[in-house]
């Protein structure tokens, strides 16, 4: 089972990482992390990345390895299996965040 405070934390890491790597070329708000499950029964945390800056510079070798990089954590909280993630433009965010989230 996952960790209730999973989601905060891997939020709080994701954000980190996301400014260490991308400075002050994006703002990475809201960090959304969901727990679902998958359609084997199983848990995972899918995160929701809103961002506003020039997606030709968000690296997708980079934000690939995403889920590689926070699997650690992942694994101390509970989750033994790989998140998913979305990155949607802010633009974008508004009109439709409440279908992303209205399983949350």
């Amino acid at each position: 089972m996952i960790d209730a405070a999973a989601p905060g934390k891997v939020e709080e890491l994701v954000r980190e990482l996301l400014d260490e790597r991308f400075g002050d070329q994006f703002v990475f708000d809201p960090i959304k992390v969901v727990p679902r499950i998958d359609h084997d029964g199983d848990e995972y945390l899918h995160i929701y990345i809103v961002f506003d800056g020039d997606q030709s510079l968000l690296d997708p070798d980079w934000t690939l390895e995403l889920a590689g990089r926070i699997t650690p954590l992942l694994m101390d909280l509970g989750s033994l299996n790989p998140p998913s993630k979305t990155f949607i433009e802010r633009s974008d965010w508004e009109e439709i965040k409440d279908r992303y989230l209205e399983f949350a």
